[in-house]
């Protein structure tokens, strides 16, 4: 006579799955490795940014020395607080598709003529300023001095 498979079955086919109190500690796990690796990922991309900005400066100021070299005046931007990327590309890189990114840009990019006259730039500063944060921003001058503000306050150089 052949067995019946209706309500009984074999014992191996009954321990095929997980347990609720299975599921429920990998989920655990999985919320535990969550809680600290995506905060470690956004410091990095965060770092990355940074330096992403910092890098473009200094092209920025390695840039003006040879801009200075031919025009006996460093090059600027007449707005400031305002991302001047696409102007820099074309006046100081002479190129519309610079260094500076002109869409999907995390920082914005100007140049301020630091010198008394208005017209002749004799020193200058390079600033870059966080979109999502304004009140973060590097900046670098002729001298290649490194200044930085951090959330308001002034963090020295970088």
């Amino acid at each position: 006579m052949a067995p019946r498979l209706g309500i009984f079955r074999p014992s191996a086919e009954k321990n095929k799955g997980f347990t609720l109190l299975e599921l429920m500690v990998v989920i655990a796990i999985i919320g535990a490795l969550s809680a600290i690796g995506i905060p470690a990922y956004q410091g990095y991309v965060s770092d990355a940014r940074e330096k992403e900005a910092k890098n473009t400066l200094q092209t920025i100021a390695l840039q003006q020395k040879s801009f200075y070299s031919e025009n006996f005046s460093y090059f600027f931007t007449t707005l400031v607080d305002v991302d001047q990327s696409a102007v820099i590309n074309t006046g100081l890189f002479s190129s519309t598709s610079g260094p500076l990114q002109t869409t999907e840009r995390l920082y914005n990019f100007w140049i301020i003529n630091t010198g008394a006259d208005p017209l002749i730039a004799r020193t200058f500063r390079a600033v870059a300023q966080e979109r999502r944060n304004t009140t973060t921003f590097f900046s670098i001058d002729q001298e290649m001095s490194k200044t930085s503000t951090i959330n308001g306050t002034a963090g020295g150089s970088w």
